[in-house]
């Protein structure tokens, strides 16, 4: 079968750990201000992340770009998980 030794891990970025790697597959929230504040910060689909630390806020470094967001806006971008340490 096709799917026999696969897997694909897709997870809102809030629920990552540290030093997880992964590529951006939607900006989804409710509140659209959210959503256009992350596409002004550069964030985009197909944008590959790694998330750097979850507390006391989240911290996504995309090539040599670091980000710190809130909890709230990082539940905002969901992910497909490239790796998992």
């Amino acid at each position: 079968m096709f799917t026999e030794g696969f897997s694909v891990h897709y997870s809102p970025l809030n629920f990552l750990g540290n030093k997880t790697q992964g590529v951006i597959t939607a900006i989804k929230n409710q509140d659209e201000k959210i959503v256009k504040k992350l596409l002004a910060m550069g964030f985009h689909v197909g944008m590959q992340i790694t998330l750097e630390q979850k507390f006391p806020v989240f911290v996504i470094r995309a090539g040599r770009t670091r980000i710190a967001i809130d909890k709230d806006i990082a539940s905002s971008i969901k992910v497909r998980v490239s790796n998992r340490n």
